[in-house]
């Protein structure tokens, strides 16, 4: 009869020691690979060291090769903190109830940019009999936004469903730069900063149709992290601020022109029936 009460006490006592060490432990920090994982790596110590002197604990960040790996991390518990595009919260919401914290301002009003080197392509209609590149097949403006506007608009569906996948936006506009496709679609804020550091030469790659409108990147936690925790890592992103020297390499990283903003989390419902509209998502 001892020996019962014995290991409850024992029990409560390694779950009380288990739940310390979680609380205790590193915050989990996960980013989808929208260029080289490894160069974002070393961009993105700034943002290592803002996010652990907003919540006092060490912060690990993994960077995988594909967004797939991101979403499956959260719906195991295994990342805590994640930037996911909007296609990727979607199915991490749908799966693992992701809980939306911060995105740039931007993304309330974002943008795919269709590229390429050929002189007959000057409109959708001219891709037809072109080889085409999308990123990643889970990138909602690498790949989910611009099919899906691709065929309103009536391309030929040969076009879209031919396409190739790079894995990455930059990887994309390599592809088209080095003419292995015709054409290709990319993240307008990666095009950007490809162009502005001369990675890309806009007078041989030029952007020939950019898409309507759509929502996109945002800072997701896991549902069952700690409120206190997620609160501290939104109010760190909210304060960052353009005109602070010290925030600006953390806002470059991210690509961020302005400040960051709550989520309206509503506005990713016409992103998820677009997904249901391609047959990504049931």
């Amino acid at each position: 009869m001892t020996a019962s009460p014995l290991r409850a006490v024992l029990a409560l006592s390694l779950c009380l020691a288990s739940s310390g060490r979680a609380a205790d432990g590193p915050l989990r920090v996960s980013m989808i690979p929208t260029t080289d994982p490894s160069k974002m790596l070393r961009d993105a110590q700034p943002l290592v060291a803002r996010l652990e002197q907003a919540t006092g604990r060490k912060v690990t960040l993994t960077i995988p090769q594909n967004y797939a790996a991101v979403v499956e991390a959260l719906v195991q518990g295994q990342v805590d903190v994640a930037h996911l595009g909007g296609f990727t919260f979607v199915q991490a919401n749908a799966r693992a109830g992701a809980i939306p914290l911060v995105q740039r301002e931007r993304d309330r009003d974002f943008h795919s940019k269709l590229i390429t080197t050929r002189e007959d392509v000057r409109s959708l209609a001219d891709l037809r009999g072109k080889h085409f590149a999308f990123g990643d097949v889970n990138s909602t403006s690498g790949h989910l936004m611009p099919a899906y506007f691709m065929r309103k608009e009536g391309v030929d569906p040969a076009v879209i469903d031919q396409a190739i996948y790079t894995g990455g936006h930059d990887a994309t506009a390599l592809a088209v730069a080095e003419r292995r496709v015709g054409a290709g679609a990319l993240d307008e804020a990666v095009w950007e900063r490809l162009v502005r550091e001369g990675k890309v030469d806009p007078g041989k790659v030029r952007v020939f149709w950019t898409t309507p409108p759509f929502v996109d990147y945002l800072w997701t936690a896991r549902k069952d992290l700690d409120p206190a925790v997620a609160r501290k890592v939104a109010e760190a992103f909210l304060a960052l601020d353009p005109a602070k020297p010290e925030d600006r390499p953390i806002l470059e990283l991210l690509s961020a022109k302005g400040r960051y903003v709550k989520v309206d989390v509503a506005a990713y419902g016409p992103l998820r029936e677009a997904a249901i509209r391609e047959g990504l998502l049931r």
